[in-house]
């Protein structure tokens, strides 16, 4: 139908008023979803780092234990919440008989590995002598005083020359083909940032003075958030390193911010998560 002559099309006040409210209550609604998603995500990020820092401390913490032999002195000490010990950083085998005087060994270059270049500020070096039927086998201590690449090893090829601190005569025993183990001194505890937050730190040797303390993984609940426990072959826990035949590691993890979580019985709080390990040492 046409309109009638001089009508105007348009709404009335109070069509706009009930247009403008609905379209606010619409708004608000959307708002209110939005902030409970935003919500919702941020806190599944806190409880997702909670878990990946609570199981990398784990890792991190294992990897090294795993590979210690108590009775040879690669558990040096442990407390309540920090351990300190001989940590393994690079194998390589003899190539060539020893020099007795410069007292310095070459290693095979296709037969070495680990996770980074022997430094002499921070690594020492353990040969292994094989006794015989006459005494006992042993692996011998020594600082590594120069490192020098470019050596060859007795069959003509590529090799590395570690220069280490020892009297003459000290490596008669070692042998072409005998491994060589680097490691360095390594201390993991739980310690408290300048933010008050929580985490497995560690801190090394070098040039014979401790590094600073750096975080590794975290967040860990303030104060308890690493406990370890050593036990002997039995079972028993023990307090001497060299009896231990395991560790138990106890580690609580604790987000560093007050989350929500649907169907969480308290609501704004710092979300926790746990995780228990058993770690059996070499040669137990």
């Amino acid at each position: 139908m046409s309109a009638a002559p001089g009508a105007r099309c348009g709404v009335t006040l109070v069509e706009l008023l009930v247009a403008v409210v609905l379209a606010g209550v619409v708004a608000a609604a959307l708002c209110r979803v939005l902030q409970a998603n935003q919500r919702f995500y941020r806190s599944q990020s806190e409880v997702l780092d909670v878990h990946q820092g609570v199981r990398a401390v784990a890792y991190v913490l294992a990897t090294e234990l795993r590979g210690l032999d108590a009775r040879d002195g690669d558990l040096v000490s442990a407390g309540r919440d920090s351990v300190t010990i001989r940590a393994q950083r690079g194998f390589a085998v003899v190539c060539a008989p020893p020099d007795q005087v410069d007292g310095s060994v070459i290693v095979a270059d296709g037969l070495t590995f680990g996770t980074r270049a022997v430094d002499p500020a921070r690594d020492r070096a353990l040969l292994f002598v094989d006794g015989g039927a006459d005494s006992a086998d042993a692996w011998l201590d020594f600082a590594v005083v120069a490192v020098s690449p470019g050596a060859r090893c007795e069959d003509g090829s590529p090799g590395t020359s570690l220069r280490l601190s020892v009297a003459v005569g000290a490596l008669a025993r070692v042998a072409a083909g005998a491994p060589v183990r680097t490691y360095q001194r390594t201390t993991y505890r739980l310690y408290t940032d300048e933010d008050g937050l929580a985490w497995l730190g560690e801190r090394h040797l070098v040039g014979g003075a401790w590094s600073a303390i750096s975080p590794v993984a975290g967040p860990l609940r303030p104060g308890d958030g690493l406990a370890l426990v050593l036990r002997d072959s039995s079972g028993a826990v023990t307090g001497e390193p060299p009896a231990a035949a395991s560790v138990d590691l106890a580690i609580r993890g604790l987000s560093t911010v007050p989350i929500a979580l649907p169907g969480r019985r308290a609501t704004g709080q710092r979300y926790p998560d746990s995780l228990s390990v058993r770690v059996a040492l070499r040669n137990n």
